[in-house]
């Protein structure tokens, strides 16, 4: 018994030493057989035979997957022209391998070959969410920054976006889209205002009825008096135009609070703009003049709104227009032929000497760079006009989007923007921001 005993260690290490032998040799066999296939697949490659360097390439993928394969095939395929089986490839490839750099690289390649841009900012966006970077995904992401699509709808006349909805007309009758350009209310209107925080905006129906609509188009406040139009609600105010052709202000259970103007604008901050015969001047929110001062004509936006980052446009002689403060205290010591209200924190545009250029709150030009046109920035991009076409610029004054268009408004904070195509008005909407959930 006891030689029994001593031998089973002897058995057990020659058993070991067996089976390491047959583990290494099959170790060693496989990857012969990897680096054939591997080395046919290379070959058949280089003479473009694509049938049998993907069969060799498959064979060596199923002894041993590595990323840096995948990538090889990708290449191999991208280079071959076959954009389909490349795609296809590629989309494999990160599946299989979701938080390997080159994995990314490969993909956002294959999607920017087919102008997919859309889906380049999904994986940018899983890229950043996985926090991977590399130096083809900040290529890219610089890249596309301001690839757009148009809208295939077009209209006769547009409004501008606000709380996300814009007021667009065909035929003289107006209704309301989403950023998407989806047609969220019909077009039943004779005149649409926009829509503001409240969710609420004014309109006219064909009966010549004034009142306000929620997004889904249900009245939601009707005047018991007799109003020409509304104004939107602001500051918790309504400015209204009476059958008399006066304007009132009312509060937003639609009762009286004062005034009897010519026009009243949209109060905004605390600040509105009225006309009383030819004199233009600013009221606080009770109705009190400020500054004491009459004006020749005050700068509005198309919401109505004269005063917005602390700033309005007005001038005291005819083409003669000075930058004011919410005091009435005029800001810097520049003169304008004409202006354009601050769309928000960005510069406003100003004409100067049959030129437009971008001016600060402060009151300084912001550059030397001049155009045909202009309109604020809004959100960061404004739309300048050149040699009679329309395009936009960064706050950088770069060119971001060539100038093409007849025409355009102002981008909203999701990427939308109608620009005008021939005689008609398309929305534009930037793949990084405008994107359907």
């Amino acid at each position: 018994m006891k030689k029994y005993r001593a031998l089973v260690p002897v058995v057990m290490i020659v058993l070991m030493a067996a089976s390491w032998y047959l583990l290494t040799s099959d170790a060693v066999a496989m990857e012969k057989e990897y680096n054939t296939y591997l080395s046919e697949a290379r070959k058949y490659a280089e003479d473009g035979i694509t049938k049998y360097a993907i069969e060799n390439y498959n064979l060596a993928i199923g002894l041993k997957s590595t990323p840096e394969i995948y990538a090889e095939v990708a290449q191999y395929y991208q280079s071959q022209g076959r954009d389909k089986e490349y795609l296809s490839w590629s989309k494999n490839f990160f599946e299989t391998y979701p938080t390997e750099p080159e994995a990314y690289d490969c993909i956002l390649g294959a999607y920017m070959d087919n102008k997919d841009y859309e889906s380049c900012y999904d994986i940018i966006e899983t890229a950043d969410k996985r926090n991977i970077s590399t130096d083809f995904i900040s290529e890219v992401r610089e890249e596309i920054m301001y690839v757009f699509t148009m809208d295939f709808n077009s209209y006769d006349n547009v409004g501008i976006y606000s709380n996300n909805y814009c007021a667009v007309s065909n035929d003289e009758r107006w209704g309301y889209v989403d950023r998407y350009g989806k047609i969220r209310v019909a077009d039943t209107y004779v005149q649409a205002g926009a829509f503001t925080q409240s969710g609420f905006a004014p309109v006219v129906n064909e009966e010549g009825d004034t009142y306000f609509i929620d997004k889904e188009g249900y009245r939601v406040l009707v005047p018991e008096e007799k109003y020409i139009s509304l104004g939107i609600i602001a500051d918790e105010k309504i400015a209204a135009l009476r059958p008399d052709e006066k304007y009132t202000y009312l509060d937003t259970d639609l009762n009286v609070l004062f005034g009897e103007y010519d026009f009243a604008s949209t109060a905004n901050n605390g600040i509105a703009a009225v006309k009383e015969s030819d004199a233009w001047k600013l009221i606080d929110s009770e109705g009190e003049e400020i500054a004491d001062t009459a004006y020749t004509d005050i700068k509005l936006d198309e919401k109505g709104i004269a005063y917005r980052n602390d700033r309005v446009f007005a001038a005291r002689s005819e083409g003669e227009y000075v930058m004011l403060d919410g005091k009435g205290q005029q800001v810097g010591s520049m003169t304008f032929e004409d202006a354009r209200v601050f769309a928000g924190d960005g510069p406003a545009a100003v004409k100067i000497e049959g030129q437009w250029s971008f001016i600060g709150k402060d009151g300084k030009l912001i550059s030397d760079k001049k155009y045909d046109d202009a309109r604020s920035f809004m959100n960061g991009l404004a739309a300048v006009c050149i040699d009679g076409k329309w395009g936009f610029v960064d706050t950088d004054e770069n060119i971001v989007i060539e100038p093409q268009f007849s025409g355009a408004k102002d981008f909203n904070e999701k990427g939308s923007c109608f620009v005008g195509v021939g005689n008609k008005w398309q929305l534009l909407k930037l793949y990084r921001l405008n994107r359907e959930e």
